[in-house]
């Protein structure tokens, strides 16, 4: 009876924490997210119990500040199923993970991997921040699209590049404008702006 207890549980808990992954996706993907996350194995307290929420399209997104689980590669996906895996990981607590994984999207166009890339930018590795700048380069409507959508949100992840640099990169960047992060916020609102300046 304890072992069935037991199992009941912990069937339990990994289909709550499997929820809370597939609420970070539009609606529409549900069948490919559950699919990903039939492949992998994940305990107990795996996913972080902090979201950020962001608007896309209309929907409100709750994703995770961050996961623990292993790092997984499992095969016979699609690439869609790929790049919702890659999109996990780029919540992971290991830097390195983080940006192995945002490195496989930086070509990916899908306008609902752009929270998990546009969150990177306001995290203090910066060699991820020049990772995000390409991905930025192929999609630059979609952040702009985001950006509108989302403007506290850009406000809170440029606040927090900037505490970072404060903390960790203003004796090496000492001038702003030759940082990564300021380079890549000023040039998204220089680009935001003009676009709301068009008729």
């Amino acid at each position: 009876m304890k072992l069935l207890r037991w199992f009941i549980r912990r069937t339990l808990y990994a289909m709550y924490e499997k929820d809370k992954i597939l609420n970070s996706f539009p609606p529409d993907l549900a069948k490919d997210v559950r699919r990903v996350l039939d492949m992998l194995v994940m305990k107990n307290d795996d996913i972080s119990s902090r979201y950020y929420i962001v608007n896309l399209g209309g929907l409100n997104i709750a994703i995770p500040e961050r996961v623990y689980m292993r790092e997984q590669t499992p095969s016979n996906m699609t690439a869609v199923q790929r790049n919702i895996l890659d999109c996990i990981f780029t919540r992971h607590n290991n830097g390195f993970v983080r940006q192995r994984h945002l490195q496989n999207l930086i070509s990916c166009t899908e306008y609902w991997t752009i929270p998990f890339c546009f969150k990177l930018l306001g995290e203090y590795v910066d060699n991820i921040l020049y990772d995000v700048k390409k991905h930025l380069e192929c999609n630059m409507d979609s952040y702009l699209r985001f950006i509108g959508e989302n403007e506290k949100f850009f406000d809170r992840t440029k606040n927090q590049m900037i505490s970072y640099w404060n903390c960790y990169y203003r004796l090496r960047y000492p001038n702003k404008e030759s940082y990564i992060g300021f380079n890549i916020f000023n040039n998204l609102e220089m680009a935001y702006n003009k676009r709301l300046s068009l008729p």
